[in-house]
């Protein structure tokens, strides 16, 4: 089921992106008029996009030393995200990189950008455990490094709407841009949003719409498709 935030969503992304219609447009304007919280939110997002196409790295809080899910759950606002459930995102065979929206409603720590539709979710509430698949629950999966002097580690969480990662990534091209694809168990690719390198680790979360059960394989690729790391995802 749709919500207003799904909208709220859908609208900033586009926004950011330079895609809005005058409709759309006019939509937008009337919730940051109505609601003070979002205004302030948008125009946050607004200053966080434009200093990201300025190439402005030297902005963010410094890494972390704690786990990766610690450190993403530490960088999200906890003041009742606006943001629950991303838009769907549509497969990269339909729709591969038509836009790019700069961190809306995902979180990434050190001086990475993470570029993508993403959601927070409800934090803050116990996080479930379970096997593989197991709604909200962090699952480990084991990344090969493809590239020379690239390092990738991620996580995995099961949601109702897709497959959500937490990924972190060093050695990286600065300023390359580096795309995050699950591919589905009938070769489907489904993308979850895109990251700039940078000469220290990234660290953010991503999301794609397919369901855990159904992806089969997660790999970041360069510009050129060359996948530089990838992780066999246990079947659920």
């Amino acid at each position: 089921m749709r919500t207003p935030d799904d909208r709220w969503a859908e609208l900033v992304a586009a926004a950011l992106a330079g895609e809005l219609t005058t409709a759309e447009e006019a939509e937008l304007d009337d919730i940051r008029r109505s609601d003070p919280a979002r205004a302030e939110e948008y125009i946050a997002l607004e200053e966080v996009a434009g200093r990201l196409r300025q190439g402005d790295l030297g902005w963010t809080a410094p890494r972390d030393t704690s786990d990766l899910f610690a450190r993403i759950e530490a960088s999200v606002d906890r003041r009742a995200p606006s943001v629950v459930d991303p838009p769907p995102v549509v497969p990269i065979a339909t729709r591969r990189r038509r836009w790019v929206t700069p961190v809306v409603a995902a979180a990434c720590l050190a001086t990475g950008v993470v570029v993508g539709a993403g959601g927070a979710g409800m934090l803050g509430s116990p996080v479930p455990s379970g096997p593989p698949g197991t709604l909200g629950a962090v699952e480990q999966i084991a990344v090969s490094d493809d590239a020379l002097g690239v390092d990738v580690t991620a996580e995995v969480v099961a949601h109702t709407w897709g497959t959500e990662a937490y990924l972190e990534a060093s050695g990286l091209d600065v300023g390359a841009t580096y795309e995050l694809v699950f591919v589905g168990v009938d070769g489907a690719e489904f993308t979850a949003g895109e990251v700039l390198g940078s000469d220290v680790p990234i660290v953010c979360r991503m999301n794609a719409a397919v369901l855990r059960g159904d992806a089969a394989r997660m790999e970041l690729r360069d510009t050129t498709d060359v996948v530089v790391a990838h992780a066999e995802l246990p079947a659920v």
